[in-house]
């Protein structure tokens, strides 16, 4: 019983300081905080994947279209971008070089 409280004390002491920024080191690492983050705001629903309406008010202003962005990232065909799509997608980024549009 002891060890137990001890765990637990240490725990949610370890729980309770704040943890310092995230700090990238390599401009790959730059931009994948950057993709987390949009992702993250983008997500209304908080459902993990990223649909046509979310992309459209998140690409609101640009000249992406929002249905040629999902046929770019998803990969499951459920016309929804999960974080890990858009991770996979964000390595093929070389693909769209010279394009006016993903």
């Amino acid at each position: 019983m002891k060890i137990r409280i001890m765990i637990s004390a240490a725990l949610c002491s370890a729980c309770s300081q704040a943890p310092g920024p995230v700090v990238p080191k390599t401009p790959v690492e730059r931009q994948m905080i950057g993709l987390l983050q949009k992702f993250d705001r983008w997500d209304d629903d908080g459902s993990g994947e990223l649909d046509e309406s979310e992309l459209a008010a998140g690409l609101k202003g640009t000249a992406y279209k929002p249905s040629k962005v999902i046929d770019f990232y998803d990969t499951s065909g459920n016309r929804k971008i999960s974080l890990r799509e858009a991770q996979v997608g964000y390595g093929r980024a070389g693909e769209v070089v010279g394009r006016t549009q993903p």
